[in-house]
């Protein structure tokens, strides 16, 4: 063999060595960037988790001073209703309330091993409604609920349909009726014989203070005898979710926390919270 072309393959072999050192260390800066990457989300995570826990303890103390003393009538013109911006360390702080209420509340229908036949037909309306097969229930009467996730284990309820109800749906002890107050207007479509048309404007022109009782709202002239049953409906409620933003850079977190009000010690106590980066469907 000639020394040129020993000299070739020497060349070659070291510019194959060069470039195998070039991908190896271009390795291990991606992983060190990615590590670095990894440790800054989980910092930004970390005080994220803390400032929205922070935030939570403010926000039950705004949102206890913001409910009327008397909860006989619980009204979307009430303080507590009112979204709120606010800064905590220097972190942009968004919270907004709803009553859970204003929901349908699967609890009333499962509470006992045959359903009332009123509300499983307004359960039906309400998920057809919203373009969904309505769910054979029949594996949950008379078994303890205890949130709307439990319908993912139903025959035909995967995670899209489970999704598109969770803003319609709650899960609330059986005495909690519908707050006619407050609820949208496509939760009152589901109420016998009222047609989308009609609900919307049942939304649109409740009381300004609420209707003051069921019957108060039975007697509403677009109803026109439609509804004749109070059964499952009320004017009140003592079930709030709470949701609360941070703004953290470029990014956001989400904390989504259930709260009760305790009529003995007219305290709030906190039922369930979730943590998210995303924003759940229905939430404004």
């Amino acid at each position: 063999m000639s020394a040129n072309r020993q000299q070739g393959f020497a060349l070659i072999t070291i510019l194959l060595i060069m470039a195998l050192v070039v991908m190896l260390v271009a390795g291990m800066l991606r992983s060190h960037q990615l590590l670095i990457a990894s440790v800054s989300h989980q910092t930004e995570a970390s005080r994220g988790l803390q400032l929205l826990m922070s935030a939570e303890q403010r926000a039950l103390r705004s949102l206890r001073e913001r409910l009327p003393q008397d909860m006989r009538v619980i009204h979307r013109g009430q303080p507590w209703a009112q979204a709120q911006v606010f800064t905590l360390d220097e972190v942009h702080m968004r919270m907004r309330v709803e009553d859970l209420a204003a929901r349908f509340n699967l609890g009333a229908l499962t509470r006992n091993r045959k359903p009332d036949p009123v509300l499983l037909e307004r359960w039906q309306r309400l998920c057809r409604a919203l373009g969904v097969e309505p769910p054979g229930l029949e594996a949950l009467y008379g078994q303890p609920l205890f949130d709307v996730s439990q319908l993912r284990d139903l025959p035909g309820v995967d995670a899209q349909v489970l999704e598109r109800l969770r803003a319609w749906v709650t899960v609330l002890p059986a005495q909690a009726g519908l707050n006619v107050n407050t609820a949208d207007g496509r939760v009152l479509a589901a109420l016998e014989g009222v047609t989308p048309a009609v609900a919307q404007r049942l939304a649109e022109a409740r009381p300004e203070d609420g209707h003051a009782s069921v019957q108060a709202f039975l007697a509403d002239p677009l109803l026109d005898g439609r509804v004749t049953t109070g059964r499952g409906l009320g004017v009140s409620s003592r079930w709030f979710g709470m949701t609360l933003q941070a703004e953290l850079g470029a990014w956001h977190m989400y904390l989504y926390s259930e709260v009760e009000m305790d009529v003995a010690t007219q305290r709030l106590r906190v039922l369930r919270r979730a943590f998210s980066r995303v924003r759940q469907a229905g939430v404004e």
